[in-house]
């Protein structure tokens, strides 16, 4: 497990005991506060805010002195280590690590499992969890809350491998069961990593200890929870100690994928439908009313429809037809059948009442399999214009829904091994890198959704994300041959729009891409009104439309758009592109002042983000602040060190020459070379 550090990474050590290894040396980095500032970037994103930092580790002190503790505690990790002072990278706003400047031993030890191996640190059980960062639960509230969640995924990861190893034929029968005993180990209540291993040892023909596992689980949900465990677990024990039991296991249970099992002698399950490629299919019910008295009629089903109909053009998710379930709305057990017989993973629902001025909504959406809530969500519908606000309530709801879905989806696979994903979770894996906007991670993402559309080539949200990669790989100044990829862009995305021409963001990312990089305007703006019509309300369409309008001299169009686009966007991982376009709006149309603003708070979300960082350092020349304008030049140069203005200016948007050159002369006077 400990193995040597490679000669030019550092390495964290945060199982049993925390400290921070440095390359071609024995010394060591063990300052709690500096070994937490590593560990948070190398466990979370590899970048943080300074007043994120500053608060999670010094949120006791006033806020002066905790950035000062940090500028301390940064300073003396760049003097610790040459590797270290390469690897962070740190400006007046934001720190970020280096992902190939560390090596970290929770992922070596996942490394392992996924080859099939089974370290003595995972076969000592429960306490390995509770051995990451140990004793850093005393750091802070907000540093032990942030603790807790990665302990949890990290665990969740290792559940992930072993389960899936102990079902591996290619592994010895001793170590599979020992695979099985390691996840109840780490999840020791956990009742489907118990029936694993009893029905695996029964497979493997040692019943014995297939009961001896069902006993001591007994035990301890007696002991710890005062209960027994479930019927469906009962009854396998007793079928094993009858015999009564197919030697045959079906499968690993994770924490990802718990099936539930039918009892021996229930009926069989009825038969799913096929797969979606691994989209989660969601079933919307009607609204209960809550006091009829006052309900125009068939309001609630009028609602239900907008919002099926607006899920629906999104692609992303399955969505079953409000008709094929109406005769199951009303049943007590309906979750269940229509998990069972639809393959329905997540389930909207809610009620309505009338209200003085109009009606009151609740929505929440919850899943199938466990019932869990995941959201939920109050709304105000002004009843003198029903209509038009039940619409705009299915829009609401759309916009707060899909990002839930997402979130409950990236939850399940993203400690997942990539090479069992389906294409819908390889498109959900590959946008969580993008966004990253790492050299590294960028590639990984290129595989994820070039696999995606191999996988899958008729989804069409998968070739808009590619061509959306291509883009962003190009303008990050990180492809190798950009006229090549421009080309493969476009490619995908009429590929898109031959699959489904009402694709809205296909459209308007089509259009905005032959604007940027063909100066096309006026076939662009074309594009943009058939998005629009496409997918009116839509904030990615109405995001992609928005550059392009103020590089063609219709600034306060864009301005108005890119605004509407940021108030239909409430927990949006790319918050920083719709910032970075309102930025550009306000470049356009000379609120210098404006456009530094939001650009920095695009900087802050992601500080990789190389084309705003350009537009940033322009505007904070133009508004005097040439100190934030040096800064912003010297990180796009640490980003990407081969830019020059004058190849950029060269292939700059702004239709009007001058305004480019104008452009070009600021970027100079921040420090970038021409």
């Amino acid at each position: 497990m400990n193995k040597p550090a490679c000669k030019d990474r550092i390495v964290l050590r945060a199982l049993g005991g925390a400290w921070i290894e440095l390359p071609g040396t024995t010394g060591r980095i063990t300052a709690r506060k500096q070994v937490a500032v590593i560990a948070y970037l190398a466990l979370d994103r590899f970048s943080a805010s300074r007043d994120l930092l500053a608060g999670l580790l010094w949120g006791d002190v006033p806020d002066a002195k905790a950035r000062a503790s940090l500028r301390q505690a940064l300073s003396e990790l760049r003097a610790a280590h040459p590797v270290l002072r390469d690897a962070l990278m740190i400006d007046r706003a934001n720190v970020v690590l280096d992902p190939e400047s560390i090596e970290i031993d929770t992922v070596q030890l996942l490394e392992e499992l996924k080859a099939g191996q089974l370290p003595n640190a995972v076969r000592a059980g429960g306490e390995l969890v509770n051995d990451i960062l140990y004793g850093f639960e005393t750091m802070g509230s907000r540093f032990a809350d942030w603790l807790v969640d990665t302990r949890r995924q990290i665990s969740g990861g290792y559940l992930e491998c072993i389960s899936q190893a102990a079902a591996r034929d290619d592994l010895t029968p001793t170590l599979r069961m020992d695979m099985a005993d390691a996840a109840l180990g780490l999840d020791p209540l956990g009742e489907n990593h118990c029936r694993f291993a009893m029905q695996l040892a029964n497979d493997l023909g040692d019943i014995g200890r297939a009961l001896q596992t069902y006993a001591a689980f007994y035990a301890r949900m007696e002991a710890e929870l005062d209960m027994e465990p479930s019927l469906l677990t009962q009854d396998l024990a007793a079928a094993i100690k009858m015999g009564a039991t197919d030697r045959k296991t079906t499968g690993p249970v994770s924490p990802t994928a718990q099936k539930r099992a039918t009892p021996q002698g229930a009926p069989n399950a009825p038969a799913k439908p096929v797969s979606t490629h691994g989209r989660p299919v969601l079933a919307v019910l009607p609204l209960k009313a809550i006091g009829t008295e006052g309900l125009k009629g068939n309001l609630t089903e009028m609602l239900v429809d907008d919002v099926v109909m607006k899920i629906a053009r999104q692609r992303e998710i399955a969505i079953i037809s409000r008709v094929s379930i109406r005769h199951l709305a009303s049943r007590p057990d309906v979750a269940a059948v229509l998990r069972d017989k639809m393959n329905v993973r997540y389930l909207l629902s809610g009620t309505i009442r009338l209200t003085g001025s109009g009606y009151h909504l609740n929505v929440e959406l919850s899943r199938t399999d466990d019932g869990l809530l995941l959201w939920a969500h109050s709304l105000e519908v002004a009843e003198d214009d029903l209509f038009r606000a039940n619409s705009d309530t299915a829009e609401q709801v759309v916009h707060m829904l899909v990002p839930q879905l997402h979130r409950s989806e990236l939850s399940d696979i993203r400690v997942s091994d990539i090479s069992n994903l389906t294409a819908y979770q390889k498109l959900l894996k590959a946008q969580e890198l993008v966004y990253t906007l790492s050299a590294p991670q960028l590639e990984a993402a290129g595989h994820l959704l070039h696999d995606a559309v191999n996988t899958w080539p008729g989804y069409v949200p998968a070739r808009v994300a590619l061509a959306d990669w291509y883009s962003l790989r190009v303008g990050q100044g990180l492809s190798e041959i950009p006229t090549a990829d421009t080309a493969a862009l476009k490619a995908e995305l009429e590929q898109a729009l031959a699959l489904d021409g009402r694709s809205g963001r296909a459209t308007a990312m089509l259009g905005h891409n032959i604007a940027i990089y063909e100066r096309r305007y006026d076939e662009a703006f074309v594009l943009f009104d058939d998005a629009i019509r496409a997918t009116p309300g839509d904030a990615e369409t109405l995001l992609w439309t928005g550059p392009t309008l103020a590089y063609a001299d219709h600034e306060a169009d864009a301005v108005d758009r890119l605004m509407q686009a940021s108030r239909l966007t409430l927990d949006d991982p790319l918050r920083f592109r719709y910032d970075h376009f309102l930025s550009i709006a306000h470049f356009a149309s000379g609120d210098m002042k404006e456009a530094a603003r939001v650009g920095l708070a695009s900087m802050a979300r992601n500080s990789r983000y190389t084309s705003n960082l350009r537009i940033t350092a322009g505007a904070c020349v133009v508004i005097g602040d040439m100190e934030k304008a040096r800064e912003l030049a010297t990180r796009i140069m640490l980003l990407e060190p081969k830019f020059r203005v004058s190849n950029f200016v060269s292939r700059q948007a702004f239709r009007d020459p001058a305004r480019r050159a104008d452009f070009g002369d600021l970027l100079r006077q921040a420090g970038l070379p021409n």
